[in-house]
């Protein structure tokens, strides 16, 4: 009961979305916080500067003293801060848990040495501006768990009630002390309470939206005859496959797959069993691929593109060759009585991707180079294959 609660009231999150979570809001932390410590620390070293002018650098009196400590603790801890946020970044996703966690106790030390600098003012005023400044600016910046903002946020506020009274005399002041910061706290812990319930259903949403758009995007770029990829995943994903191959010196493959005499097989048996046929041929070839590195793609009609990285040119022709066999060896008839075999005939080129020119669409070239030898297969007996590649 109480988990169903929390689970609607936070987001609930399996542990494998929890972990990215986590490492989202990490990212986050190291991406941005820098800049709130860099702004802590030129306020504090304004605050310190500010206190040896008005005493002259002499710091002679207990308050000067007092409250320069404390600006000094905070450069510190927010310097630190600042070399660990470098530490954290190179040690993502590791380091994700820690630095949230790290944070958040950052987030308790700026609370409480808000309370302790407006305790020590109730000597001369009832001004509670730090500490009001400080539980807010927390509640909207620092990622807190509703458990770790209950405990910092309330820890500090009995704090503030136990130190206050030891240097606010006036009864007056000293209420009115009390109503506004157990006033401000209460609000300020809800407000952290809730950017963190908002913060985890947003990312769930986010999350959920972005899974909808890559299964759209994956439909969006497969044949829905095959189920093989189509044109649209070429053109978007050919540029990234060929820079690859220039930047680690792959072995680029490409294959251009036509089957023979379709047009015939087509009007002789009907276009169901036509369609039958490309599901059959393409359901072979798959088997014979590596899904990591080898991509089979519709190209149009009863022409399909094969494009392989990190094959040799060698290993190149034998695959050619396999291809044309298990082809050749195919049963596409809906019964062993009546068997109705195809064949293909390929275009293979292969090359060593170099991008020295700057031109990202040098793979057009690659597959008219496959297109050409494909040609030559099929006006020379096709069932067969032809390699156009330099060597």
């Amino acid at each position: 009961m109480l988990s169903e609660i929390r689970d609607k009231l936070f987001g609930g999150m399996s542990d494998e979305q929890e972990s990215k979570y986590i490492l989202t809001v990490a990212k986050r932390i190291l991406r941005y916080y820098g800049y709130l410590l860099w702004a802590i620390i030129g306020i504090q070293i304004y605050n310190l500067l500010y206190a040896l002018i008005y005493t002259k650098g002499k710091l002679h009196t207990i308050p000067s003293r007092v409250y320069s400590a404390f600006y000094l603790f905070l450069i510190l801890v927010s310097a630190i801060g600042l070399l660990m946020r470098r530490y954290l970044k190179k040690r993502l996703p590791a380091s994700a848990k820690f630095t949230v966690r790290l944070q958040a106790f950052y987030g308790f030390l700026l609370i409480w040495w808000g309370a302790c600098i407006t305790a020590y003012d109730q000597r001369v005023s009832d001004n509670v501006a730090v500490y009001l400044i400080m539980v807010f600016t927390i509640s909207v910046l620092v990622h807190m768990t509703p458990w770790q903002a209950a405990a910092s946020f309330l820890f500090v506020q009995l704090f503030l009630l136990l130190a206050v009274p030891v240097f606010q005399s006036d009864a007056t002041r000293l209420h009115g002390v009390k109503v506004n910061t157990v006033i401000m706290t209460l609000m300020s812990l809800f407000i952290a309470v809730y950017h963190y319930a908002i913060d985890r259903k947003r990312y769930l949403i986010e999350q959920e939206m972005m899974e909808k758009n890559r299964i759209l995007n994956e439909v969006a770029m497969r044949d829905s005859l095959t189920g093989l990829y189509n044109r649209r995943f070429l053109n978007e994903k050919m540029d990234q496959i060929y820079q690859e191959c220039s930047e680690n010196q792959k072995v680029l493959t490409v294959m251009m797959i036509d089957i023979d005499f379709f047009k015939r097989y087509n009007d002789t048996y009907g276009h169901q069993q036509g369609d039958e046929c490309l599901r059959r041929m393409t359901w072979r070839l798959l088997q014979e691929l590596d899904q990591e590195q080898e991509y089979l793609i519709r190209y149009g009609g009863e022409e399909f593109l094969y494009v392989g990285t990190n094959l040799d040119h060698e290993t190149a022709r034998e695959k050619a060759e396999k291809f044309n066999k298990i082809i050749r060896a195919l049963i596409i008839g809906p019964s062993e009585r009546e068997p109705r075999s195809i064949t293909i005939s390929i275009g293979l080129f292969t090359e060593i991707p170099s991008m020295e020119k700057g031109d990202e669409k040098d793979w057009i070239s690659c597959i008219a180079r496959a297109d050409s030898a494909l040609y030559a297969a099929k006006s020379s007996g096709k069932d067969k294959w032809i390699d156009f590649s330099v060597q």
